[in-house]
């Protein structure tokens, strides 16, 4: 019951962060601007019409992509309890999933911090923008330094959130092991289950990526 409230939350909050995105930040006028450029005008209707259509399919799909991330986060980090460490051998699944549930919540407060600053702050932006922004990354200092198309995803990766997100799923694995194991010791271990996982799927976007560009 629990791990589904914290879900049903995290759900509801994603929700409303999609409402505000689509109603006040990825506006309509936005994206006519940011189409018009490339394609004609009979294309661009379409394109609107289509959207305005098929609006409820990103609140359909978030509950399904959330729900495996989850799993998936839950599942890297129960691989911990092969190593036979004190503490852990007796952690369920379920509280992985939990601790997962938990750390959702650090990219929540990112989406909200995006929305605030695009809302209230650096109010003249471009879809381009919006499309690689990510609160407190690397990838906002494209300006200063050179980024190649494959490189934007795991230079977006790296953000403030990022790290409390593994700092999060670390103190959950310090409690769970009723503290037997020490915080650093903890991190290294979300190091080579969820940070593996990370690196695979960095590469296989990126691998995309760079492939899409040829």
């Amino acid at each position: 019951m629990k791990n589904f409230i914290l879900f049903i939350s995290i759900i509801l909050c994603y929700f409303l962060l999609t409402y505000l995105d689509k109603n006040f930040i990825t506006t309509s006028s936005k994206m006519v601007d940011f189409l018009a450029k490339d394609y004609p005008n009979e294309i661009v209707q379409n394109y609107m019409e289509s959207q305005k259509k098929w609006w409820w399919v990103s609140y359909a799909v978030t509950p399904l992509f959330i729900g495996i991330k989850i799993l998936l986060v839950a599942f890297c980090l129960n691989f911990i309890k092969l190593l036979d460490l004190p503490g852990l051998d007796n952690i369920n699944f379920s509280e992985f999933v939990s601790l997962s549930l938990i750390a959702e919540f650090v990219f929540i407060i990112a989406g909200f911090y995006k929305f605030v600053n695009f809302y209230w702050i650096d109010t003249d932006y471009t879809i381009e923008t919006l499309q690689t922004y990510y609160p407190i990354s690397l990838i906002n200092l494209r300006e200063f330094i050179s980024i190649e198309k494959w490189l934007a995803y795991p230079l977006q990766l790296v953000n403030l959130f990022e790290f409390f997100y593994w700092g999060i799923l670390a103190w959950g694995i310090w409690e769970l092991s009723e503290k037997k194991i020490g915080f650093p010791k903890s991190l290294g271990l979300v190091l080579i289950t969820y940070g593996i996982g990370l690196l695979f799927w960095v590469s296989v976007v990126s691998f995309f990526i760079l492939n899409a560009q040829y």
